[in-house]
């Protein structure tokens, strides 16, 4: 099959109804539709701020939009965890070695969703049910009727690119899908002295203990063993995702299950995956059952247009989308849709089951993907982000994305990163700002007036540079401004590896 990213560009959508506010008209964004995606592609792609919800891609309009929506991303390998999250691990793992005060809701009524962690979770955006219900179905077309055709005229355009991204490395079978430091088999770090983790008041703490080592250097006592044995390294987050006792009353284990194209470990569990899902979405977002049916959970949350890609320098699993499954004692009660990409783990949605929602299980799922995403970096050290999709500072219960430090947003007009601590100044005083500070600063993939020729086209069964298309069809002033406009959107380095449907 020819490994390219296909797509259909469908402009702009204007005023339809917001997901975060709820405004009926006030939402603008721009949407194509991908038929097949290579990894890289798609990480150029959300590197501009577009992202995917199933094999639909949108891009919000920053500028105009009533919610202005930053892609933000997580340092994952200068990863600190705050108070609270580190609270979370705790009461994750006490449940598992059994601690009676840490039971789960069991389907509590009375719980309401602002106890839980409802608000980690971001949902499909009902502007973009309603822009694809407005919109023409994607066009029917044969991948393998494809294979052959122009292909000279393709790698012509190709060449000048950078460097060959991981999916055009050589291939290799995936060797694994499991991923290590499941919360079973690990114990408690014993480390000795004080753990400057846990302290409320260190400073009082420290002070005390100055004056008790002053007491015992007065007796005639050599304190030196004292004070070096007592110099804990900070626990990282591995630590704290494992710190458990080695007989553990529940086993807790994470899956990586390969779902496009749809892997046997997948087929065998998606009958449980969904009902998971029809139970999140009813009890926390308040759906209805036909919201919930399997056709649409896979339409949103299983298919996916990114190719199964594999590398001599990328992870065992490919690249591609998966599920992550966290299997308490045998049974799904949680699951992680992400992507792996060949700079991050994107995280694309994480629903669980609303038994278990005292266990704040939206920002556990958040602290493990961070984790997997270190791990992947041990063996392909170009990955080492953590992409958390959106952050919509003008949306109070989306800003929790800003707690996991440090993170960075991007700019919406030269498309560079800048840390979260200097971007919010700005956005508190206007909801839509130029992140970049420097004044001189531009968008380095912005198109040149000929780029437009060598962008490949679908038409007819064939692909064909623009420059060949335009000679065989009329097309008017409009169309030519609506293609600049998806160059400009998608980039000009992209735009010249994506193959456009007309």
């Amino acid at each position: 099959m020819m490994s390219c990213s296909i797509v259909e560009y469908y402009a702009e959508h204007e005023r339809y109804k917001c997901g975060y506010c709820k405004k009926s008209d006030t939402s603008y964004s721009h949407g194509l539709w991908a038929h097949t995606m290579t990894v890289s592609d798609y990480q150029d792609l959300i590197d501009r701020g577009w992202r995917r919800s199933g094999k639909y891609c949108y891009k919000p309009t920053l500028d105009v939009t009533c919610c202005p929506s930053y892609t933000i991303r997580c340092k994952a390998l200068e990863f600190k965890a705050t108070k609270s999250q580190k609270k979370i691990l705790k009461r994750v793992n006490k449940y598992l070695a059994g601690d009676a005060q840490q039971s789960v809701s069991e389907g509590n009524p009375k719980m309401s969703t602002s106890q839980t962690d409802e608000h980690i979770v971001e949902n499909l955006e009902e502007g973009v049910e309603q822009f694809m219900e407005t919109k023409r179905d994607p066009k029917v077309i044969n991948i393998k009727d494809i294979v052959n055709i122009n292909s000279v005229e393709l790698s012509n355009i190709k060449k000048g690119n950078d460097a060959a991204h991981p999916g055009d490395e050589s291939f290799r079978s995936p060797t694994s899908d499991l991923i290590p430091g499941s919360s079973n088999v690990s114990s408690v770090r014993k480390d000795a002295g004080i753990d400057p983790t846990k302290s409320p008041c260190r400073k009082a703490k420290v002070l005390r203990r100055e004056r008790r080592l002053e007491k015992l250097k007065d007796k005639g006592i050599d304190i030196t063993m004292l004070t070096n044995t007592s110099k804990n390294k900070e626990k990282q987050l591995e630590d704290l995702i494992n710190e458990l006792p080695d007989n553990v009353k529940h086993k807790l284990e994470v899956k990586l299950v390969r779902t496009t194209p749809p892997s046997a470990e997948w087929l065998a569990t998606a009958k449980e995956t969904h009902e998971v899902y029809v139970k999140y979405q009813m009890k926390i977002h308040g759906d209805t059952p036909e919201k919930c049916t399997e056709p649409k959970f896979r339409d949103f949350l299983v298919q996916s247009p990114l190719l199964e890609e594999y590398s001599e320098v990328g992870p065992p699993s490919g690249y591609g989308s998966f599920h992550q499954q966290y299997l308490l004692d045998g049974k799904i009660i949680a699951v992680g849709v992400i992507d792996i990409l060949p700079k991050c783990v994107s995280s694309v949605y994480f629903f669980y089951d609303p038994d278990y929602m005292n266990l704040t299980l939206g920002t556990y799922g958040a602290l493990r993907e961070i984790a997997f995403t270190r791990h992947l970096h041990s063996l392909c050290p170009e990955l080492k982000y953590y992409y958390l999709g959106f952050y919509i500072h003008s949306c109070q219960k989306m800003r929790y994305k800003g707690n996991f430090h440090p993170s960075d947003l991007l700019c919406p007009e030269t498309y560079k990163w800048f840390p979260i601590k200097d971007c919010l100044p700005k956005l508190n005083v206007t909801p839509y700002s130029r992140l970049d500070p420097d004044i001189d600063s531009v968008d380095e993939n912005y198109p040149k007036p000929g780029d437009i020729n060598y962008i490949p086209i679908l038409f007819k069964g064939s692909v064909v540079p623009y420059k060949l298309y335009k000679k065989k069809v009329s097309l008017s002033r409009g169309q030519t401004e609506e293609l600049m406009d998806y160059i400009r959107l998608v980039g000009s380095k992209t735009a010249k590896k994506l193959v456009l449907v007309r």
